[in-house]
């Protein structure tokens, strides 16, 4: 999680405004690296930039920041002052507040114990505790004392009493006659008779206490007056500990304002150094120990009240310290939990939002989400008819208008067998519903096996018989889980191993980092890598990694005004577009680069290696790269251009990375030799499972890490090979491979691949890369078989890379969401989506014309079919 993320969750809430201002800062340092970006290409690699003659003018990028750091540490320390003699006011106060407690509390024997287990903490933590208690307790002998003389006083005027009801009211808690009466039971009061004890002037404490028991036991109600008797521990737990429990909070967050303030001016400090070159950090740390609330006695103050407070709470833990630590510890977590739970929500989401690959992608205009106001119809008489929003809401229409179509052709269709009819409404129904996007993608593919039982779409393959509902439920869901999963699965684990150990961001970097610091050659060595990356990584990732290498760039790369209008940069514009352009093409680059792959290899037998399809992909990807290059160095100017370097990230490799290195490199030779193995080892899912269980067997990666895979692409390719495979086994595909045949009859083989890759580029442009696979590969695979040359594998494959080359919108594949959503520094977008329709429909056509022509004479070279 980012600083200022961490920041803004574990800060106190109604503190927010106080603490360190790290994005203003870090705004600061981008801003001033953009000024002296050229003093800063001038300098030499292990050289401190000079950037003014004298070191103190105020125009010095160094002063400029130092100053903004002494401003927040003023701020700051402001703030604490006053926020602590609030705090410490309760500190001191909970304290006193305990001691009057226990001089107030009614005295009891039973007590005793816990009233002196008490002051004796008290004693060691209030000063002058001593003196006062003595004189306390003195007070309390004195008052004890004249107690005990009224006492005897009245025993002895007892004696010369004879009356003796009268006896009984000075002996027993000061009861009247009448009381008495009332106390005895109802059959001695109504005959008045005398008391069952001797008129005695001696008359003993045990005789009192069997007078007040059976006054208790004739008593005739629910409750006496001990049933009321509440210890000492249990008034002083009801009463201070939530004020003991709540300094105790007060005191934990003044001590973790200091030090997320500290971890935010080191963060800051390292920032500055990082994109100016300096070495500042260190010295102004120590500087800043001269400030009060960075003092170690202020933070050694501050742990001595906390320990004096956790030492107090233990009186209700039996002094037991640890267990006083932990009690208050829970409640302060809870309290955390439970007033920052809602920034801890959108933290997370913020932060799965950044990193997870979306099936849907999300650009998507407010606009054409339906109004949330309730629709209101007035039926007179006070009458209203309210329509919910779902129900007139742009999806609903189109929900409603695809099942209208699928119940259509389920009763009337152009063909005769009834599968064949069962099955095309359910294609076009899929289709329609991936195209338009009513719900989501993975659920249109979860829907479909439910579809296909219970329309009997299903036949067996062999006897040609319809499958019964259980029959078809097994083989349907045995499709759907097929080893094209699992070589998908083992992709997203390589990725999720290679990134968590930023081995990805350091392979960028070293190779970055050799490159000629000019425009023309870091544009196109970054479309290079970000190819290089999405092979082995996934062109959804590829785009999000490259732009946080290529941040230091971009931040220095100012826009400029033209006639009162704000120019974007050029380069910087290049620069994104050429990283989300090269990371679609990428998507052909291996088999686990995009999804659309992993479908088209259902459909191929045999299956190519990863050697045959490095053979095809490096060549085709190569001039694809060359030629969108060329577009973007024709369309857009470099002039006056300068670059931060991009430095190779320096730190050690530890043993866990070079673990990661291994298997991955074990797993992707396994991979190309994949068609030697297969005897031995079966396919390449099977290998995919190798490289999973290795991963997660040591430790490597975690649960968390496998929960966190886009489960959406995974079912969304579930539901394409279920798809593929009924409109297989159903005969639909062999059925429209015939009528389309006969349509091209006397066609090429080349003439067939340049009309459905048109077509496929096309659906691929407006639809995801992935949907357009999954519609159209199935039918080119069958119409490939049906030619009077067969020649299916080629065509699969060609159409398969055809859909990585659709890029001419910014929904036309993930690269291009994550390229129209990128900002700089002041939340303005690099690019619009003009930019992508002059730029990316040419390279588009262009990229298809590289693949029907470079990739098919590369496929035939290798002798595929």
């Amino acid at each position: 999680m980012k600083f200022s993320h961490s920041l803004q969750f574990n800060a106190v809430p109604e503190w927010s405004s106080k603490y360190i201002n790290y994005p203003s800062l870090k705004k600061i340092a981008y801003n001033l690296q953009r000024q002296y970006v050229q003093e800063l290409n001038n300098k030499n690699l292990n050289e401190e930039a000079n950037f003014t003659i004298d070191p103190n003018d105020p125009t010095n990028p160094v002063i400029v920041f130092i100053n903004a750091l002494n401003n927040e540490v003023d701020r700051i320390n402001k703030f604490y002052n006053q926020k602590e003699d609030e705090i410490l006011n309760e500190y001191t106060s909970v304290f006193h507040e305990c001691l009057d407690f226990e001089n107030e509390f009614p005295y009891d024997s039973n007590d005793v114990k816990i009233r002196n287990s008490l002051k004796k903490i008290l004693n060691s933590l209030l000063p002058n505790y001593s003196d006062n208690q003595q004189q306390q307790q003195q007070q309390i002998d004195d008052i004890s004392r004249s107690q005990q003389e009224s006492s005897s006083h009245n025993l002895i005027n007892s004696t010369h009493n004879n009356d003796n009801d009268n006896n009984i009211d000075n002996n027993i808690d000061h009861y009247n006659h009448d009381d008495v009466n009332s106390f005895v039971s109802p059959k001695l009061s109504a005959t008045n008779t005398p008391l069952p004890f001797e008129n005695n002037v001696n008359r003993s404490v045990e005789d009192i206490e069997s007078l007040k028991l059976q006054k208790k036991k004739s008593f005739p109600t629910l409750f006496y007056d001990d049933d009321f008797h509440v210890t000492f521990l249990e008034a002083l737990k009801v009463e201070k500990k939530p004020l003991i429990t709540r300094v105790f909070t007060h005191l934990s967050e003044l001590k973790s304002f200091i030090e997320l303030n500290k971890i935010g001016f080191g963060k800051a400090l390292k920032k500055f150094d990082k994109l100016l070159q300096t070495n500042i950090k260190s010295s102004y740390l120590l500087k800043l120990d001269e400030f009060y609330v960075f003092k170690t006695s202020t933070m050694d103050n501050l742990n001595n009240k906390i320990s004096n407070i956790v030492k107090l709470y233990s009186i209700f833990t039996h002094n037991n310290i640890n267990e006083a630590k932990l009690e208050l510890g829970t409640n302060l977590r809870e309290k955390v939990v439970f007033e920052r739970n809602t920034v801890w929500r959108d933290m997370i989401g913020m932060e799965r939002k950044s990193q997870a690959a979306y099936a849907k992608p999300e650009f998507i205009e407010e606009s054409l989400i339906s109004n949330k106001n309730p629709l209101v119809i007035n039926l007179g008489a006070s009458r209203k008819l309210i329509i919910p929003p779902i129900f007139y809401s742009i999806s609903t229409f189109k929900i409603l208008l695809i099942t209208f179509i699928t119940l259509i052709l389920l009763k009337f269709s152009p063909f005769n067998d009834q599968q064949q009819k069962n099955c095309f409404a359910v294609l076009i129904c899929s289709s329609l519903s991936w195209a338009s996007e009513a719900i989501p993608l993975f659920t249109t593919s979860l829907l479909l096996p439910f579809l296909l039982v219970i329309l009997k779409v299903l036949k067996n393959p062999e006897t040609n018989e319809i499958l019964e509902a259980s029959e078809a439920s097994k083989f349907i869901c045995s499709a759907m889980w097929s080893p094209i999963i699992l070589l998908l699965l083992g992709g997203f684990t390589l990725a999720a191993a290679l990134s968590k150990y930023n081995l990805d961001k350091y392979a960028c970097t070293f190779l970055l980092s050799k490159v000629q610091q000019r425009p023309a050659p870091i544009l196109f060595s970054i479309m290079v890598v970000s190819t290089l990356v999405a092979a082995f990584v996934s062109n959804v990732a590829a785009p999000v990694l490259m732009y946080s290498v290529v941040q230091p760039i971009l931040n220095t790369l100012n826009d400029s005004t033209i006639n009162g209008k704000t120019v974007k940069n050029e380069f910087a514009q290049a620069l994104v577009l050429g990283i989300a352009l090269a990371s679609s093409i990428a998507g052909m680059a291996s088999p686990i680069a995009s999804p659309q792959n992993v479908v088209a290899l259902q459909f191929m037998d045999p299956q190519p290696n990863w050697i045959q399809w490095f053979a095809i992909s490096i060549p085709v990807c190569t001039c694809c790269l060359i030629l969108i290059f060329i577009v973007l160095m024709i369309s857009f100017s470099f002039k006056d251009v300068t670059i931060v370097p991009i430095h190779q990230h320096s730190d050690n490799f530890n043993s866990k990375q070079y673990i990661v290195i291994l298997i991955s490199f074990i797993t992707i030779v396994l991979w190309c030799l994949a068609s030697v193995l297969e005897p031995w080892i079966g396919d390449m899912g099977q290998i995919a499972l190798i490289s999973m269980v290795t991963f997660y067997g040591t430790g490597i990666l975690s649960q968390e890490d496998f929960n966190n895979y886009p489960w959406t692409i995974v079912i969304l390719a579930m539901g394409g090979l279920a798809l593929g495979k009924a409109v297989t086994v159903s005969g639909l595909l062999s059925t429209i491979a015939k009528l389309i045949q006969e349509q091209l009859k006397d066609a090429e083989l080349f003439t067939i691949l340049a009309v459905f890759g048109f077509i496929v580029l096309i659906m691929a442009t407006f639809v995801s890369h992935t949907v357009a696979a999954l519609i159209i590969i199935p039918l080119i695979a069958e119409i490939g078989r049906s030619l009077p040359d067969p020649h299916p594998n080629i065509l699969v494959f060609c159409t398969s890379l055809i859909c990585s080359c659709a890029m001419g919108l910014p929904t036309s594949g993930f690269p291009n969401v994550t390229a129209i959503g990128l900002t700089n520094n002041i939340g303005e977008k690099y690019l619009n989506v003009n930019t992508f329709i002059k730029i990316g429909v040419p390279t588009s056509i262009g990229c298809l014309v590289i693949v029907i022509t470079v990739g098919y004479l590369c496929l035939k070279l290798i002798g595929f079919q």
